[in-house]
């Protein structure tokens, strides 16, 4: 039987009462509890054992809690630190939380409110290191070395991606439907100077033009409508970060009109606001229209298409680069094995044939989406065969890829 991890504190005070008073009623909570009776000891003990709460006293002879509070932030930035004082001023809790003090309590002190205290503490650490824990999942996913693929237009996207994500200024990623654009829109992101704040999508296809509105730049306050709540929109959550705008040229013109303007003079105007708010926001569009269609349909504004022009990246149809298909199919069947905890052995060669010369006319998704359905239904330890193959897939590549068969009348023939 697992039993969970004990919840670790250090308690100091240089009233020893007080230590052994608190410590029982820790350890009851199931604490494990390591005591120090100054904030000298109280540091020393920062060197032999990392904690998840601090909970120390603020006055005590030699170093204070302040003194401890420091210390402990440096060695180990993510301990929640508790304040005890029976001293309490504004200057006092103004310097506590200077130094990143989770809280302070006032003496003379009541079991209840510490044990909450502590508890809250703890759960504000945990929620801390969930959050570093998904973001350094979420950045380690769009790395480039998370690109699949090793044929020469990917290696080539690869370094044109890297070297436009420093260069700054708004991107426009042109690529058919399912070549992933989004997922290399993110890669710019977190390889570029703006990497610790928000990427902010904002899918423009099928979306009415007020809602589009709505949703980039916020709504108002609506004095008649006493129920409805304004907020921002993500342009303002975008701040500092990136917006990726999905099939932007789907918006209507009144949206990228606004967006034209923002590329402009770094600046939005809320619906119903007075005042023009300036915001440093990095654009990163996205096309599955050829970038000469859009400007030959003229629904996008010229000086939009002209600001974008400069770093305008393809993106591959999977068909420019089939020989990056056996590792596509591996690396989704490795993600799908893990989802179902019953992993297939791999393709056989009849199915990795007819997979390789298929035109992908869904790109990466549609082999990716393939890749799930089929294993789906396959029990585990089996191979997927070209059996298991849609009859559509394989039929589309008889078109392609008709069978050669001898001409009986040339030389070697039939006589």
């Amino acid at each position: 039987m697992t039993r969970n991890p004990l919840k670790r504190i250090l308690v100091v005070d240089d009233e020893p009462m007080i230590v052994s008073l608190l410590s029982t009623i820790l350890r009851e909570k199931g604490w494990d509890v390591t005591e120090a009776h100054s904030g000298t000891a109280g540091i020393d003990q920062l060197d032999r054992a990392r904690f998840d709460v601090i909970l120390t006293d603020l006055v005590m002879p030699g170093d204070s809690g302040i003194d401890l509070l420091r210390a402990a932030k440096e060695i180990h930035p993510d301990v929640e630190v508790i304040l005890m004082t029976g001293y309490a001023t504004a200057d006092t809790a103004i310097e506590a939380m200077r130094n990143n003090a989770f809280h302070y309590i006032l003496k003379p002190l009541k079991p209840d409110e510490v044990v909450n205290l502590v508890e809250r503490a703890y759960s504000h650490r945990q929620l801390q290191r969930e959050n570093q824990f998904l973001k350094s999942e979420i950045r380690a996913a769009h790395h480039v070395q998370s690109v699949v693929g090793d044929s020469e237009p990917i290696l080539r996207l690869i370094a044109t991606l890297q070297g436009i994500a420093g260069a700054g200024g708004p991107v426009l990623l042109a690529g058919e439907r399912g070549t992933g654009r989004g997922f290399f829109a993110r890669i710019v992101h977190f390889h570029s100077p703006r990497s610790a704040e928000l990427c902010v999508p904002v899918y423009c296809s099928g979306v009415p033009e007020e809602a589009l509105i709505e949703e980039l730049f916020g709504a108002p306050s609506a004095i008649e409508d006493k129920t409805f709540v304004p907020h921002s929109g993500k342009m303002e959550l975008a701040n500092h970060g990136t917006l990726y705008l999905a099939d932007f040229a789907e918006a209507g013109r009144k949206v990228l009109e606004r967006m034209d303007r923002f590329l402009a003079d770094k600046t939005v105007v809320p619906d119903g606001g007075a005042e023009p708010i300036a915001l440093d926001v990095r654009v990163i569009a996205s096309s599955a229209v050829p970038v000469e269609e859009l400007a030959r349909r003229g629904n996008v504004p010229p000086t939009m298409l002209k600001a974008l022009e400069p770093r305008i990246v393809r993106i591959p149809a999977l068909r420019e680069h089939l020989e990056d298909v056996p590792l596509l199919l591996h690396h989704f069947l490795q993600e799908a094995n893990r989802e179902r905890k019953k992993p297939l052995r791999g393709f056989t060669s009849s199915a990795l044939s007819a997979l390789e010369t298929y035109d992908w006319p869904g790109n990466v998704r549609e082999l990716r989406d393939l890749v799930r359905a089929v294993a789906g239904k396959k029990k585990q330890g089996t191979m997927i065969d070209a059996t298991d193959i849609p009859p559509e897939i394989l039929y589309r590549n008889l078109r392609r890829h008709p069978p050669q068969y001898p001409d009986p009348f040339r030389q070697g023939g039939v006589p």
